[in-house]
C-alpha cells in the first residue's frame, strides 16, 4: 500500500518491533472520505477469522462488512457527533437476501449461512449481529402480502433502540401499520 501511494507511513518499517505503534495516513486522493468507511473492530475480525465453520471465512467477512457498511451510515455533524435526528437514520440493515446475493455475487444459501453464523452466539463468541424478523405487509388489500426483509443491527447496548427506529422506518417505507406472518415460498427475508 505504501509503494502504491495508498497510505503514508513516516516510520521505518524495518526497524520496528512487534509492539510499536504505527501511524498510518490514508491518501485521500485514492480512497473515499473516511466517513464512508465501515469500521471493523479487532474482536469482530477475530470472531470471524476464528470461526469453527464449514463456511469460507472470506464470505463471512464480506457479508459482515457489507451489512456493517449500511449499519454505520448514520449522518453525522461536522465534528463527527451524531445528528439529533438519529431516529430518521437507524443504524440497521434491512435489505433482502436476494439483493445481497446480487450485489455480493454469492448464492442466497451462502448468504443465509453467513448471516446465521453472524447472528448466533457460541461458547467461543457472542453474535456479531442481532436479527429481528419482521414478517410480511399487505398495504394494498387487492394484492397478496409480501415479505419484508429482516432487520439486522450490531450487537451492542443500543441494539433495541436501533431496531425500534428501523421498524418505524419500515412502516413508513411500506406504508403499513401492521405486520403479518412470513409468506411461505416468498424468500425476501
Amino acid at each position: 500500500m505504501v509503494n502504491n501511494k495508498m497510505i503514508e507511513i513516516k516510520q521505518d518499517l524495518d526497524s520496528l518491533s512487534y509492539d510499536t505503534g504505527i501511524e498510518i495516513k490514508i491518501n485521500k486522493d485514492v480512497f473515499d472520505d473516511s466517513k464512508k468507511f465501515a469500521k471493523l473492530t479487532s474482536s469482530q475480525f477475530d470472531n470471524i477469522m476464528m470461526a469453527d465453520s464449514s463456511l469460507n471465512r472470506e464470505n463471512i467477512l464480506v457479508a459482515f462488512l457489507y451489512i456493517n457498511s449500511y449499519i454505520g451510515c448514520r449522518k453525522r455533524n461536522e465534528d463527527g457527533s451524531e445528528k439529533s435526528n438519529a431516529k430518521e437514520y437507524p443504524e440497521a440493515f434491512f435489505k433482502s437476501i436476494e439483493k445481497m446475493s446480487e450485489e455480493l455475487s454469492m448464492s442466497k444459501d451462502t448468504i443465509n449461512q453467513c448471516i446465521n453464523f453472524l447472528t448466533n452466539s457460541t461458547d467461543e463468541h457472542d453474535a456479531l449481529l442481532i436479527k429481528r424478523e419482521v414478517g410480511s405487509v399487505q398495504p394494498d388489500k387487492s394484492k397478496p402480502p409480501k415479505n419484508v426483509p429482516n432487520i439486522y443491527v450490531l450487537n451492542n447496548e443500543r441494539y433495541e433502540q436501533e431496531i425500534k427506529w428501523a421498524l418505524e422506518k419500515i412502516v413508513q417505507l411500506y406504508g403499513t401499520d401492521k405486520f403479518y406472518p412470513f409468506v411461505k415460498g416468498n424468500n425476501q427475508k
